[in-house]
């Protein structure tokens, strides 16, 4: 069975941009275990990659795969992963509960500035397309309007039974 070159391109599209959304859904999951406020696994979770790639809903492969240079697949989030978890074993151990719960706010208001800009790129893309909308709509009026124009003409030539003809008297000098 072959594969169209459209549906061939689609998927490749849909590859290309796989890794940034995995990225993306593995961040804010460790936004989410950094503040405590976890969607999937419960509160009191143990920090783990395990728990790490089921809160941002991927396989564990995902997090703990390296590439073949022997670099991980996802850098960034393994070495955030390992400062927070260093940070919470430091907490754990002894750390001032006031400075404890500035730190979680401060994470808590980080992550709420980037669910903000996500937002509004969501909100200008909504509006983008609303304006789209807004003037297909205003064309349609237009044709609508023209419709309703025909339909009216159409009506008055199948009353009359003729089309009505202007006449022209010629000036004889």
């Amino acid at each position: 069975m072959r594969v169209s070159a459209k549906k061939l391109a689609g998927l490749r599209r849909y590859h290309a941009d796989r890794p940034v959304k995995t990225r993306l859904r593995l961040l804010e999951a460790l936004g989410r275990m950094e503040c405590g406020h976890t969607v999937v696994v419960g509160p009191k979770f143990k920090w783990s990659k395990t728990t790490l790639a089921r809160e941002a809903g991927v396989n564990i492969n995902t997090v703990v795969r390296k590439l073949p240079g022997g670099g991980w697949a996802f850098p960034e989030i393994n070495e955030r992963f390992e400062e927070l978890k260093q940070k919470r074993q430091r907490a754990a151990t002894g750390s001032d509960f006031k400075e404890e719960k500035i730190a979680e706010l401060r994470n808590e208001v980080e992550r709420l500035r980037g669910q903000n800009g996500l937002l509004a790129q969501e909100i200008n893309r909504m509006g983008l397309q609303i304006l789209e909308e807004r003037a297909r709509a205003d064309r349609m009026a237009v044709y609508e309007r023209q419709n309703a124009s025909l339909r009216d003409e159409i009506s008055r030539i199948q009353a009359g039974g003729s089309i009505p003809l202007r006449v022209v008297a010629k000036h004889e000098d």
